[in-house]
């Protein structure tokens, strides 16, 4: 605990506090002692990275599902093409194994279109990254600034940099190159998939836990052998704790950062971590 003290919640308290006292939306809860933004998800232009089909709707669905409700304009972005998401394919080899990884990936693709469907997003575009080796490299990255010229987002939600998963932690690495040396300017908002982050941001999502639930569903490749309906809204109910709120039962937390202060963040946490 101390080291992830040092590492993570000090440089986040020092960059992140000062941002939510400027925009007037610093919350201190007496109970919990911790500095949490209450947020209404509200117009705007969301781009959503998803470094798997699936992360958007465990680590976000609900806040997605009441950002559409809003009337923001949604688009998800999903990098990597799913082809190693089932475990038996260690069971298979040669050919069977390519036939079985070709249909996994369209057949991830599919469950992803009918997940977001239920969540009311209508855009979406597949990257076809390999899976499991998500890394910044200048075609990537090219791609990934263009999108953001092409849709001019308000917010881009992506997983924390410190997600256990190394396709997830490559997502920040890949925005924060494809950001570099420009003067883009939007607010990133990290999600959490298979590790808690320390967030500033917390979403009520009581309203939205059946259609996030049932997008969740739609992953049937994945929820056939990974719990993760379980998981996520156990997770999601945790959330509400810090709210001392009786009346909400689940959230979704955040880490909700402008970009160069985001940046500031992640580089600061890796230089400490190197050191």
């Amino acid at each position: 605990m101390k080291l992830l003290t040092k590492l993570l919640l000090g440089p986040m308290a020092r960059v992140g506090r000062p941002y939510l006292e400027s925009v007037g939306l610093l919350q201190t809860n007496s109970l919990f002692a911790t500095s949490t933004l209450v947020w209404e998800p509200a117009r705007a232009r969301v781009l959503v990275f998803a470094p798997h089909m699936d992360d958007e709707t465990i680590g976000c669905g609900g806040t997605l599902a009441r950002h559409v409700a809003a009337g923001s304009r949604v688009s998800v972005v999903f990098f990597t093409d799913g082809r190693y998401g089932d475990p038996a394919l260690a069971e298979l080899s040669g050919e069977a194994r390519r036939e079985r990884e070709l249909e996994l990936v369209a057949g991830r693709k599919q469950e992803a279109e009918h997940a977001l469907s239920i969540l009311g997003v209508q855009e979406h575009r597949f990257l076809d990254e390999r899976d499991g080796s998500l890394a910044s490299h200048a075609a990537l990255v090219a791609r990934v600034r263009q999108l953001i010229e092409e849709f001019q987002p308000e917010y881009v939600y992506l997983p924390f940099f410190l997600d256990h998963h190394p396709d997830h932690r490559a997502v920040t690495r890949i925005l924060l190159d494809a950001t570099a040396g420009t003067q883009m300017d939007f607010i990133c908002v990290a999600y959490e998939v298979w590790a808690p982050l320390w967030p500033n941001t917390l979403v009520r999502i009581d309203g939205e836990l059946d259609t996030k639930r049932r997008a969740l569903l739609e992953y049937r490749s994945q929820v056939a052998h990974c719990d993760y309906v379980h998981h996520s809204l156990g997770l999601n109910a945790y959330r509400a704790a810090p709210l001392d709120d009786a009346t909400t039962r689940h959230a979704e937390a955040f880490c909700m950062l402008p970009l160069r202060k985001y940046a500031e963040l992640a580089g600061s946490v890796a230089k400490r971590a190197g050191s």
